[in-house]
């Protein structure tokens, strides 16, 4: 393996131990031995231990106290509770910003899902739907809202990354209901604003839940 720059030592080590985790050649539950690793990649321990606690934070690694850190092993019951709590959170978000929508909202957002449309790769897509969904909410006028929003989307990150290695974005079906939400709040409905957010994020949670 050939650790060169630009990108630090250990973020080339993250992103390879990523790819690995992804592509399934490191299995769910798979203890990660820092030596082991180091010697394989040809790195010393060091490097190794930061990128995997990059990988913790972003939801692919777990530390457990008696088995040290292990590759995340998803759960269906656990994904669907972020998603529960998620949804009540992201309509409550969206009914609040339909409450005060102005016009000159809206072409941004209009934007991000014209682009969106066009079908770029995956973390590319993964990037515009948070900037979407993260700019509507933010005209909630909530910013305390908004924030425990992000924290429980990075939570249940993870989840995302794996499906979509897995499995294409069923993006026809993500851009009908981004426009669906857009619209209620330029029509200033926030009772559909929230209904239609809902819907948005329980028909995820069941897409992303046949894939695990």
């Amino acid at each position: 393996m050939t650790l060169t720059a630009p990108r630090t030592i250990a973020g080339q080590v993250a992103e390879r131990l990523k790819a690995e985790i992804l592509a399934g050649e490191r299995p769910a539950g798979a203890k990660l031995r820092q030596v082991e690793i180091a010697r394989s990649y040809g790195v010393s321990t060091t490097p190794v231990r930061e990128a995997l606690a990059t990988l913790q934070r972003e939801g692919l690694v777990q530390h457990h106290p008696q088995r040290g850190a292990v590759v995340f092993l998803p759960s269906v019951d656990d994904l669907r509770h972020h998603y529960e709590i998620r949804a009540a959170l992201e309509a409550l978000a969206a009914a609040k910003a339909a409450e005060q929508f102005e016009p000159a909202w809206a072409p941004p957002l209009e934007a991000l899902l014209a682009e969106m449309r066009d079908a770029p790769p995956a973390e590319r897509y993964l990037a515009l739907n948070q900037a979407f969904h993260t700019r509507l909410y933010e005209h909630s006028g909530r910013l305390q809202l908004v924030a425990m929003i992000a924290a429980l989307r990075d939570a249940s990150s993870a989840y995302l990354q794996i499906y979509r290695a897995q499995s294409d974005f069923p993006t026809a079906r993500l851009d009908h209901e981004h426009r669906a939400i857009l619209a209620a709040c330029v029509a200033r409905d926030p009772q559909r604003a929230a209904a239609a957010t809902r819907e948005h994020l329980e028909n995820t949670v069941e897409h992303v839940a046949t894939h695990l």
